[in-house]
């Protein structure tokens, strides 16, 4: 009996194309002897390409690789920051949504039109040599919608984003309960930043759909090679005749209105080895104390000031709490050391690394990680809700803003830069490492902090019986098996 083909569109970086992996794996499980899985993204993914999925090269580049060949790295030895990752860097706030607003076209589309044109096209031949019974895209991998959409396939969007972040069209006014993209408002919005925060969502939708000049010079190339409408973020969602899988869990989730066409997964986390069967020295290391991991994000660079702050507060949690220790994946923005400003009391209790071999998933699935310090990425946020670790998210830009207003609304952590973001204050992440660690083991506050994180893990794996694969893949097997019955 021949296989159905499944083909999945994606873009390469980690931050998305993770849960699309997650889900192939999961269908390997459930279906793989009766499906041919395709995986089709540029040439960066294809290292990571499952065994047993057949891998189509784009020829191109990545959505964050263009981004970096614009940065200005005029002072990177110094390990600040160029001109254009300022551009990413931006505050919360009001202000700070504003500028998100004129420059996010530019993040999401640092290549020229004619590249993206370029990509889609690539897609479509895929799509037609492939010919497959259904697709799956990555929700942000605009050339491959438009490809599926110029070629009236039946599909279906996959995205790391939350409910949030998929659904506000459907709230209607309700939608300015909502703390505005970019700004880290707190849930619910109170009262005095109301009148700035339903501005912000105005000027945000106006801009993008009307004025911004970017986006207008996109919509004419892609228009002109037959690919119709704005681009397919900004697409109204109910209209486009599919439905959305989201990492999302709906009862731990900003209360709204959900639409029909979208999924509540829950969070959907790569499947790794175990720590103690990838690296048995490691898993000793961080199973000898309670640990704090400090991971920024694959994109996250960090500059000298920010580290030598950072540090700081990390010496101040290990002298006052000797049976704690600290694993920290520094990724280095420009050329620094760190030497000095260890000391020479440095022992074993802190780890400094410029890579971690496992997932750091693995690390948190041990259990002994009192503290995730994590850039407030989705993936970085759903994988510490799904293994009940207290979080402390560190944001810089865009949706990170909004993990961070989430840790204070569900209490599943702390924003530890709330009033220095993009940067770092060492009096305020020094008091956000004891709230959540505790500056005894027994701290009241850590306690029921940890508990609550625990209740909450319990919540959306259902006490471990809830994998939001699982929930992609029989829903992506469904509608499969609806096409094929179509073409009997």
């Amino acid at each position: 009996m021949s296989k159905s083909k499944l083909l999945f569109l994606t873009c390469c970086e980690a931050g998305q194309a993770n849960i699309q992996l997650s889900v192939i794996n999961k269908l390997q499980q459930l279906h793989g002897d009766q499906l041919e899985i395709i995986l089709c993204s540029t040439e960066k993914l294809q290292r990571r390409c499952p065994d047993g999925v057949t891998f189509r090269k784009i020829e191109g580049k990545g959505m964050i690789q263009h981004f970096l060949e614009k940065w200005d790295d005029s002072d990177v030895e110094n390990g600040k920051r160029g001109g254009l990752l300022k551009h990413l860097f931006t505050p919360p706030g009001f202000i700070g949504a504003i500028r998100l607003a004129f420059s996010i076209t530019s993040i999401m589309h640092a290549e020229t039109p004619e590249e993206y044109v370029n990509y889609a096209q690539q897609c479509e031949a895929v799509i037609e040599d492939v010919d497959p019974g259904f697709i799956v895209c990555d929700s942000v991998f605009e050339p491959g919608r438009d490809a599926i959409m110029k070629s009236g396939r039946k599909y279906i969007l996959l995205s790391p984003n939350t409910f949030k972040d998929l659904a506000s069209a459907q709230q209607g006014k309700d939608v300015f309960k909502w703390p505005c993209p970019g700004t880290g408002y707190p849930f619910p919005v109170p009262w005095y930043l109301k009148p700035l925060n339903t501005i912000g969502f105005i000027f945000f939708a106006k801009w993008l759909l009307k004025y911004d000049p970017r986006h207008k010079l996109f919509n004419k190339v892609r228009n002109a090679a037959g690919f119709k409408g704005n681009l397919p973020l900004y697409q109204p969602k109910a209209s486009l005749g599919t439905n959305f899988l989201c990492v999302s869990h709906p009862k731990v989730e900003i209360p709204g209105k959900l639409p029909e066409w979208l999924t509540c997964c829950g969070p959907i986390l790569l499947p790794v080895k175990s720590l103690d069967t990838f690296d048995m020295e490691l898993y000793k290391w961080v199973m000898k104390r309670p640990t704090v991991l400090i991971v920024l994000g694959t994109h996250y660079r960090t500059s000298r000031e920010f580290a030598e702050n950072m540090l700081i507060s990390i010496r101040i949690l290990l002298e006052k709490r000797k049976d704690v220790q600290v694993l920290w994946k520094l990724q280095k923005y420009g050329h620094f050391d760190l030497t000095e400003s260890l000391g020479e009391d440095r022992d074993d209790r802190l780890r400094i690394v410029d890579w971690l071999k496992p997932d750091p998933l693995a690390i948190l699935k041990t259990g002994n990680v009192v503290c995730f310090v994590n850039h407030g990425g989705s993936n970085s946020y759903h994988e510490g809700l799904a293994t009940g670790t207290p979080q402390i998210l560190m944001p810089a830009w865009i949706d990170c803003y909004d993990f961070a207003g989430r840790v204070n609304y569900f209490n599943n952590g702390v924003w530890g830069n709330a009033k220095a973001a993009p940067g770092i204050s060492q009096p305020e992440f020094t008091k956000a490492l004891f709230k959540v660690v505790g500056a005894t083991p027994n701290a009241p506050e850590a306690v029921k902090m940890r508990a609550r994180c625990k209740e909450l893990a319990d919540i959306v794996t259902e006490n471990g019986k809830r994998e939001g694969s699982t929930v992609a893949a029989k829903q992506i097997w469904e509608e499969l098996q609806v096409e094929l019955a179509k073409k009997k």
